[in-house]
């Protein structure tokens, strides 16, 4: 009779659905993994968020969240590289888990994308899940992480076949960076290759520029989404 007795209380256990806050905390323990450059309990706490009814979309936002910090710190000198190296081999074990369903995603859209750090000093983990990020839309995305020069991030792209290019800039002398671009652009032809949207944290509002621009990931990932959707509109009415 006990065990009978005690039968009804552990199946409305099972059948309880998860909470809001259940899931926020699965996706808040893989973001202070990435943080802490713990690889294993990144790639459990991935599983974990996913096998509890997470998104892609949401365990990507939680990775990416962690890297702003960590992009944020490197630039005021409170990670070195060592300990970035560290976390991004967290980033890395979160996306193996998720590759299956970013390989199933990407392609959707028939688009290329590249994405690549110019003057960024942590760009290549940021480059890394800013690429995932867009191949769970649908790109087809290529981290360039190494960083480089303006032209050198133009001509790879153009060699890579892209179709749209994502520079993330540094945040010292951004208005400069982006007058590098904009020349490096008109000079090489470029603007008729591919679209060009550059991340420039810290531009002035008052700044003007004929160039794509985002202040942060989140928004250039965004504008990436609604690019993509406007130039498959216009290719359906040529």
């Amino acid at each position: 009779m006990r065990q009978a007795d005690r039968m009804p209380n552990l199946t409305a256990r099972r059948s309880t659905p998860l909470t809001l806050s259940d899931m926020q905390e699965r996706l808040q323990n893989l973001t202070n993994a990435v943080l802490a450059g713990k690889m294993v309990e990144a790639r459990q706490s991935t599983y974990a968020a996913l096998a509890r009814g997470c998104t892609t979309n949401e365990v990507l936002d939680a990775v990416v969240e962690a890297v702003n910090i960590l992009v944020d710190l490197h630039e005021v000198g409170e990670y070195d590289q060592t300990r970035l190296s560290i976390s991004e081999n967290a980033v890395n074990a979160s996306l193996q888990a998720i590759e299956d369903r970013l390989s199933k995603a990407e392609g959707r859209l028939n688009l290329k994308v590249t994405v690549g750090p110019v003057g960024l000093k942590a760009g290549n983990i940021l480059a890394l899940v800013i690429a995932a990020t867009l191949r769970s839309i649908g790109f087809r995305a290529v981290c360039l992480s190494k960083t480089q020069t303006a032209l050198d991030l133009l001509r790879n792209s153009e060699e890579s076949g892209a179709d749209l290019v994502i520079p993330l800039l540094g945040t010292s002398d951004v208005e400069g960076q982006l007058r590098s671009f904009m020349e490096e652009i008109e000079r090489g032809g470029f603007k008729s290759k591919f679209g060009v949207i550059h991340v420039a944290p810290g531009l002035s509002d008052g700044f003007q520029t004929s160039l794509m621009v985002a202040k942060n990931s989140s928004e250039a990932i965004s504008k990436a989404t609604e690019w993509a959707l406007r130039r498959r509109s216009s290719q359906r009415t040529n």
